[in-house]
């Protein structure tokens, strides 16, 4: 009865997934530094726009003022008007009481003109401001839903890449356990998924569970002599797996990193530091740990196939 599964076709899996997950990582970035242009232009516009604002805001409320004291003068001088004064007396004192009303009614006429021409001035100014402030919101709005979009896509593509790796942990720990009886105290198969999916448990969980797969494997192999047991031999893979751990690890902090300085900090996401040199660093690192999880993923689908063709000698 055969005891093993071959797994490698699920390790292939994993790579198309990686190749895919790195593709819209690069892409998304793209978009990212995108939206931080557009970012950058709105909180640069913004002090301008906001002094623009108040000044226009502020040029409009003497105009209020203006109105009813520009209608209560010249209502008082219509009622003025129509007085008639029965002595000289009265008749002169009416006469200066309408050349004051006409004079101050003058004065308001005049200081309500001038401050509309202000105000038309600084609505020529403002307008064109307007315009622009309401332009740069729609791109930087429209960026940051393409961005968002293709994050999603991304964040999605990785969580599948990583359920991926989960199932193939598992099974690869499956056929350790039905081969090797020491297995039984080991992690059980059901710890992949734990281990990829539990938080703060993931941050170290699934390096060792892999770490304890792949000697375990090299372990049952030397027994049945498919592998050469040599002492002397140094063996870097649980090295390699390490730098591969945390190259992800840094990835992921970079990520989150990114996102929170791009949409939860004042101003365009790393204020002191280049923006693109930024970029070019995440998408190095993203790219070293793909590749030398692909250089492991590859390693242990050919222990895979050793123990399927040493299956009997188990």
């Amino acid at each position: 009865m055969k005891k093993l599964t071959d797994n490698t076709k699920l390790g292939l899996l994993i790579l198309l997934c990686n190749s895919v997950v790195l593709v819209l990582f690069i892409i998304s970035m793209l978009f990212l530094m995108k939206f931080d242009k557009t970012n950058t232009a709105v909180i640069q516009e913004r002090n301008h726009y906001n002094g623009l604002y108040e000044s226009y805001a502020m040029a409009q409320h003497p105009l209020k003022q203006d109105s009813a004291e520009v209608a209560y003068y010249q209502y008082k001088l219509d009622t003025l008007q129509q007085k008639t004064a029965a002595t000289k007396d009265e008749r002169k004192a009416l006469a200066e009481s309408i050349e004051v009303t006409k004079q101050t009614l003058a004065d308001k006429k005049k200081l309500q003109q001038d401050n509309l021409a202000k105000l038309a001035e600084l609505e020529n100014e403002f307008a064109p401001a307007q315009q622009t402030w309401d332009q740069l919101n729609a791109d930087n709005n429209a960026a940051k839903k393409s961005f968002w979009v293709l994050a999603g896509i991304t964040i999605f593509a990785f969580l599948l890449k990583t359920f991926v790796f989960a199932v193939w942990g598992a099974r690869n720990n499956k056929n350790l356990r039905a081969i090797a009886p020491w297995m039984k105290d080991g992690m059980k198969p059901w710890m992949s998924y734990v281990a990829w999916f539990v938080p703060i448990y993931n941050l170290i969980k699934p390096l060792s569970f892999f770490k304890e797969v792949w000697e375990e494997t090299d372990y049952a192999l030397e027994n049945v002599g498919a592998l050469e047991r040599d002492e002397n031999k140094v063996d870097n893979s649980g090295l390699v797996m390490s730098i591969w751990w945390g190259f992800l690890l840094v990835s992921v902090w970079l990520m989150n990193f990114v996102l929170f300085s791009t949409f939860f900090r004042e101003g365009a996401f790393f204020t002191k530091a280049n923006h693109g040199t930024m970029v070019v660093v995440a998408i190095v690192i993203m790219v070293i740990c793909m590749a030398l999880e692909t250089l492991l993923i590859m390693k242990y689908n050919r222990k895979n196939e050793l123990l399927l063709k040493n299956e009997d000698k188990f």
